[in-house]
């Protein structure tokens, strides 16, 4: 039978697939040799974890790869048209391109007049961290005013704590936010097994490339989200909130959001913008990220 889902397109085993999104369960495994291991879809579903009881972002099964809200996601304000989420929005294209250890996904809005292409990969030395580029070209006619905002929620603990202690473990939770990004330093792990005292940072971390550092964070869930909102609705995005949390502040007891804005700015026809995030786990102080 001819394969109409991918096609090889080097000796490299690069392949690309014409609108991937389309179909159920559908994902791609990242790992090195440093413990990370991710999975991604074409819509950036999928989780980080570096094992049973040390995971970045929400633990997912295929089932769950469709049905949840837990991502990876990047949304783009612009001004005088409606928000548009590259994980949940609709697009008129979708392309995945992707080889050893990396996944590009290639997504095209007519109507906004944007193509989004999202590199994820693990690199190969021994780095417990997966990275993240996004890269925003204007395909209009017109220059374009667009805020955005990476939004990665931080899970930050045990997979046994999705039924087990989801509430008592999100008060151990000490985020910290700092001038790059987010970081969840767990006071302890707490679950069947006992209380131990937790050695791991959970961290998000991002930078765009004419500025640098971002405009600030929404570290929480509920700040992100707002009253009555959700990861597919967030009122920061849809209001276009100022993030309030500034370098340094820490919150207590939530569950943790790495939603990070970047500055307002404009993009001229046919050119483009770039923004890379680093996400991952290590024993190392928060004070050290």
């Amino acid at each position: 039978m001819h394969n109409t889902l991918w096609r090889f397109i080097d000796d490299d085993a690069t392949f690309v697939a014409e609108n991937p999104d389309k179909i159920s369960r559908l994902y791609f495994p990242l790992a090195n040799e440093s413990g990370i291991m991710s999975s991604i879809t074409p819509n950036l579903h999928g989780n980080i974890k570096t094992g049973q009881h040390s995971f970045l972002t929400v633990p997912v099964s295929t089932l769950d790869l469709d049905n949840t809200m837990y991502n990876r996601n990047f949304w783009l304000y612009v001004e005088g048209r409606p928000a548009w989420s590259v994980a949940f929005g609709e697009s008129d294209e979708t392309l995945v391109e992707a080889g050893f250890l990396w996944h590009k996904v290639i997504k095209i809005n007519k109507a906004l007049g944007i193509k989004v292409e999202v590199l994820n990969f693990v690199p190969a030395k021994d780095e417990p961290v997966e990275l993240m580029s996004v890269e925003v070209s204007n395909i209009s006619k017109k220059k374009l005013k667009i805020t955005p905002t990476l939004a990665i929620p931080i899970y930050a603990r045990s997979a046994d704590n999705l039924r087990d202690h989801r509430h008592v473990t999100s008060l151990l939770n000490r985020i910290k936010s700092s001038k790059s990004g987010v970081i969840v330093t767990p006071t302890m792990s707490f679950d069947e097994r006992g209380h131990k005292i937790n050695r791991l940072s959970y961290f998000v971390l991002a930078g765009d490339a004419n500025s640098g550092f971002p405009e600030g964070v929404f570290p929480t869930l509920a700040e992100f989200t707002g009253e009555g909102g959700s990861l597919e609705k967030p009122e920061a995005v849809l209001k276009n909130k100022t993030p309030g949390k500034k370098s340094g502040i820490e919150s207590q007891g939530k569950e943790a959001m790495a939603a990070i804005r970047f500055k307002m700015l404009s993009i001229a026809p046919g050119k483009s913008i770039r923004y890379v995030a680093v996400m991952g786990i290590t024993e190392s102080s928060p004070e050290k990220i």
